[in-house]
């Protein structure tokens, strides 16, 4: 009981860091509500999946897994006044780029989706796996091994958690968790 406290006062404390520095958490919930009243499917993911899920870092962006065909979300973005650069591939609205990221992109389907701050992004252990996929796949994406790392230390996860994410995937979680747990 008290772990599930301290992770909420975590979390509230990452996203009250994040309001401060804007609306990017109000647009992430407006276009949650704009893809479920369209019945179309996607999920935060991103730094932005980071935060809601304890881990403060900084974005500029919205990134969301089609769970839809992308031009059913593209659709519903240049709807509600998202205007596309198709030079950034990106949509904009008040300064706010959103990528839409294609599950083959992500290396991951929509898994388990959950809601948190009225923003529907992946659970916990998807976006983990996207993170070590993304991190340990290309050196330039570093940041992502930076948020499961941070990921970890927030949660407070072990090793054992690595029983949630692909067989692949575990050697490399319990290495970090471990690094982290001899830090500590």
């Amino acid at each position: 009981m008290t772990r599930l406290l301290d992770e909420n006062r975590l979390r509230n404390e990452a996203l009250s860091l994040m309001e401060g520095r804007g609306s990017i958490l109000d647009t992430a919930r407006e276009v949650t509500a704009l893809l479920r009243a369209s019945g179309v499917s996607a999920a935060v993911i991103g730094g932005i999946a980071v935060v809601l899920h304890g881990h403060w870092r900084s974005t500029r962006d919205i990134d969301l897994l089609a769970g839809s065909p992308l031009e059913a979300i593209a659709g519903v973005l240049e709807a509600h006044g998202f205007h596309h650069d198709p030079a950034r591939r990106e949509f904009v609205r008040d300064g706010i780029p959103v990528h839409l990221v294609s599950p083959e992109q992500a290396g991951a389907l929509v898994g388990d989706m959950v809601e948190i701050e009225g923003i529907v992004t992946v659970a916990l252990p998807d976006l983990i796996a996207m993170k070590l996929r993304s991190g340990s796949a290309n050196l330039l994406r570093a940041q992502d091994l930076a948020d499961v790392i941070g990921l970890i230390r927030r949660c407070r996860l072990t090793g054992e958690f690595a029983r949630n994410l692909d067989r692949a995937l575990r050697p490399t979680f319990r290495k970090l968790a471990r690094a982290i747990e001899r830090e500590g």
